[in-house]
């Protein structure tokens, strides 16, 4: 694995929390719709600096522009307009959704993983 190991922990551990979130076993609305969303950003820095060597900024950048691009498949219904049935994997991993908030929350969850990173990594 290029990256560093730690990276990959962190990133199964906000994992972990993203589907207890989605579970709704923590967390209300809130926390499922903004906090959620942060932390969707800090697990893909997390995951792509345990599997590259990528600077933190282009690092940063790539996670919420994926953040980004998942938010534009919301506002034209890609989940539907592919088939996948509501409540499904797919379905919930795309949304259904769109948000502006949504892309303010991508941008505070990357700016957070990249002054963490630069803090503590």
């Amino acid at each position: 694995m290029p990256g560093k190991r730690h990276y990959a922990l962190i990133a199964l551990a906000l994992f972990a929390v993203e589907v207890a979130i989605a579970l709704r076993w923590i967390g209300g609305e809130f926390v499922r719709g903004s906090v959620g969303d942060v932390l969707a950003v800090m697990f893909v820095y997390a995951l792509l600096r345990a599997i590259t060597l990528w600077s933190m900024p282009k690092t940063a950048l790539l996670a919420v522009a994926i953040g980004f691009a998942v938010e534009a498949s919301q506002y034209v219904h890609l989940a539907e307009r592919l088939g996948f049935a509501k409540g499904s994997v797919m379905y919930v991993l795309l949304g259904n959704t769109f948000s502006v908030m949504d892309l303010f929350m991508y941008g505070i969850g990357g700016a957070l993983a990249w002054a963490l990173d630069r803090r503590f990594g």
